[in-house]
């Protein structure tokens, strides 16, 4: 992360243009950003994020705020890009394969070992992967405040919940975690 002093020159000079400032921006919340979008929408989640930083640019002259004000803002582009895309996906839905199909590729009796190789090193991290065993829309708030850090206020303004309903959501996220991955994780 960009320190607290340092970061209203960053973003000062991100606004107007300088490639160094944009660039320092984009190192310290790009994996943020990847890992939230990756996890609510798997491959689309690179594209989204980089319809996001477009959304940044084009406002980042108006910007005002110190860093959890950007995080939050931030974060408001990527979750409406989010918003839009499954929405156009709704109108153009297609019938999709079941994904038993999508694993096995035969070559002549066999599975291909190229493949093979490639999936096992483009598999979720251990972090999507508990978060794929979540409903959406309590994995979105486990996401938003644990990877985007932002404060139950925020999360709640931005998913239009209130603040308590978006502690129950990541209450009971958490205890459905601690209950799949081990009786040694325990929530109060």
């Amino acid at each position: 992360m960009i320190s607290d002093t340092d970061f209203p020159r960053v973003v000062a000079a991100a606004g107007q243009g300088e490639e160094w400032a944009l660039t320092a921006l984009y190192r310290a919340y790009q994996p943020l950003l990847l890992r939230y979008l990756r996890a609510q929408e798997g491959d689309a989640g690179d594209d989204l994020a980089s319809e996001a930083w477009i959304g940044v640019a084009r406002g980042l002259a108006r910007f005002q705020g110190d860093e959890d004000a950007f995080r939050c803002w931030l974060f408001t582009i990527a979750r409406r890009r989010l918003i839009e895309f499954r929405r156009r996906h709704a109108r153009r839905r297609t019938d999709a394969v079941a994904a038993d199909r999508l694993d096995v590729v035969d070559v002549r009796g066999g599975l291909d070992p190229e493949v093979d190789v490639l999936d096992r090193l483009s598999a979720q991290s251990a972090v999507d992967e508990m978060v794929a065993a979540l409903p959406r829309e309590q994995a979105e708030v486990v996401l938003l405040r644990v990877v985007g850090g932002l404060p139950v206020v925020e999360v709640a303004r931005l998913v239009e919940r209130s603040p308590g309903h978006v502690r129950v959501l990541c209450h009971r996220a958490l205890r459905k975690l601690a209950e799949r991955y081990g009786p040694e994780v325990r929530t109060a």
